[in-house]
């Protein structure tokens, strides 16, 4: 019975609750295309029901109202919950619309929903971040990178007890980009909250994510020279057209980009047909545009090593890009006029992270910063929130309680530079030599972030290979990966847990039996 009399307010110490309700949604039909439910595969189901029961509290002496969303299913209930994250500056929440994606997802697939808003149901950081003029909220701030995960997995235990009658036997956390930051975040935080955790394309460092981004604009800031969008996409497809064929395979797409050593100077002076202004025309590729280029896939390591960010892997898309459902920001993203001067177009995150946490003005102008005030603003980024959003590189209790973590990370990826990953786990296996026991991360070549992407290599049966690790012992050594149309076809590979790679045995039949993992 989907009654709000049946679930009494959980006990969260520390919390006072609000508000308790309950409400049946009915007959659903859920039609969700591939990862769009984070780390799962397509969806089409009808006649969903389930019992979504709403609940608000806040922390003693605070001002705040936190909202925790739960989906229990009518029927079907698989007897596991399922702990469904957020993106970009949102915690979760059923408003926010892919959160609400996946707890339908979830749902269908038989599993107990829930989703915390930490306290912001706003999707927009200018709403909450500052709490006055010059002022940062840092308790929300706390909410959102910390607190608010465990006490969504008390809420969600509870709530699920008293409607079934029993807990859940197993709980899971499911999560891409800043979900998979909360998804480790709870592992090395809160170790008991979940059993097992996907955390993919994880945008761990939110400091470096919020001010790395930043980098190229700055570069060409500095330089008084932008390039086109249309120069980065030619030099990117250049790019990929001469490492394609480095693993034995012509597909369209760079799987070994560390050891990818085009120079984009080859292609200077080639035409291309530019729209970037609204008007085709006939350009050159710059010198402009292969600094800029070169710039990016460095990162600001490039000019100094102090400053602890990546680049992006050749392969990754530099700009701006429309997917209809969304928008993918590229850092070196430009707008040009039909008089033919550009001016940068910062990504929406580093833009927020800088003017809001930073310089705490919201009309902070951002194309004034030189590289010389990147690197003292990285600086004071790191003073000031580096302990906030810090992941420690410690899941010694998590592997203790007997947990497990997968991720993937894109190489293609343009937001959450490859190397951020790479850097955590081995930060982890530092600690522990056998840190394949619990937490797998899987490369996937082509990929950009979560699935946005116009190719590459995605393994929808990532979240399956969790629960199967977690309650059957079986460990994944691959994955099954697939890309999307590539003109009319499908293509099939293995992604495999790193330092592995996958590798091509040259039979030509491009099945998941053709490709095989190895150092």
């Amino acid at each position: 019975m989907c009654s709000p009399s049946n679930i009494p307010y959980p006990e969260l110490p520390g919390a006072q609750f609000t508000s308790l309700g309950a409400s049946l949604v009915s007959n659903l039909t859920v039609q969700i295309p591939k990862g769009g439910y984070a780390n799962h595969g397509a969806i089409d189901a009808e006649g969903v029901s389930y019992c979504h029961v709403t609940t608000t509290y806040g922390h003693t002496g605070q001002n705040e109202t936190i909202t925790v969303d739960v989906y229990l299913p009518t029927s079907g209930w698989n007897g596991r919950m399922q702990g469904i994250g957020g993106g970009g500056w949102t915690a979760g929440g059923a408003n926010a619309p892919f959160t609400n994606i996946s707890m339908l997802g979830a749902v269908v697939d038989g599993y107990s929903a829930v989703t915390t808003d930490a306290g912001h149901a706003s999707l927009n950081p200018y709403d909450w971040v500052l709490k006055s003029p010059g002022v940062v909220n840092h308790h929300l701030l706390e909410d959102f990178s910390s607190s608010s995960l465990n006490e969504l997995s008390i809420i969600g235990k509870s709530v699920i007890e008293s409607h079934y009658g029993n807990p859940p036997l197993y709980s899971y956390w499911n999560g891409c980009s800043q979900g998979g930051r909360q998804g480790l975040k709870l592992a090395s935080q809160y170790p008991t909250a979940f059993d097992g955790i996907a955390a993919s394309a994880p945008a761990l460092d939110s400091v470096g994510l919020g001010m790395g981004s930043l980098w190229p604009q700055v570069f060409m800031n500095t330089l008084g020279q932008y390039s086109k969008n249309c120069e980065l996409m030619a030099i990117t497809e250049a790019a990929i057209e001469y490492c394609d064929s480095d693993d034995g395979l012509v597909d369209n797409i760079i799987s070994y980009p560390d050891s990818c050593n085009f120079d984009p100077y080859s292609v200077v002076n080639r035409t291309i047909t530019c729209n970037d202004s609204g008007d085709p025309e006939i350009v050159r590729i710059s010198e402009i545009a292969a600094k800029v280029a070169n710039a990016t896939w460095a990162g600001p390591r490039s000019v100094d090593d102090s400053i602890p960010w990546w680049g992006l892997k050749k392969g990754a898309r530099l700009i701006e890009e429309n997917f209809g459902f969304m928008i993918n920001p590229g850092l070196a993203t430009t707008v040009c006029s039909r008089n033919g001067t550009c001016v940068g177009k910062p990504t929406p995150i580093s833009e927020q992270w800088t003017r809001l946490l930073i310089k705490k003005d919201p009309n902070f102008d951002v194309s004034t910063i030189t590289i010389e005030d990147f690197k003292k603003l990285f600086e004071i980024s790191l003073e000031e929130y580096g302990q906030d959003f810090k992941v420690e590189p410690n899941l010694d209790a998590f592997r203790d309680a007997g947990g497990k973590v997968i991720s993937y990370q894109g190489l293609a990826d343009s937001i959450v530079p490859p190397n951020s990953t790479r850097h955590y786990f081995e930060s982890v296996a530092a600690n522990d030599k056998k840190v394949h026991d619990y937490y797998r991360v899987f490369e996937a070549p082509g990929l950009g972030h979560c699935t946005f992407s116009a190719g590459g290599y995605y393994a929808e049966g990532i979240f399956e290979a969790l629960v199967s690790w977690v309650e059957s012992g079986v460990v994944p050594d691959r994955l099954a990966a697939y890309t999307g149309p590539l003109n009319g076809t499908v293509r099939s590979s293995i992604l495999c847990p790193y330092p592995q790679k996958p590798y091509y045995n040259g039979l030509g039949s491009s099945t998941t039996d053709d490709f095989y993992c190895g150092d």
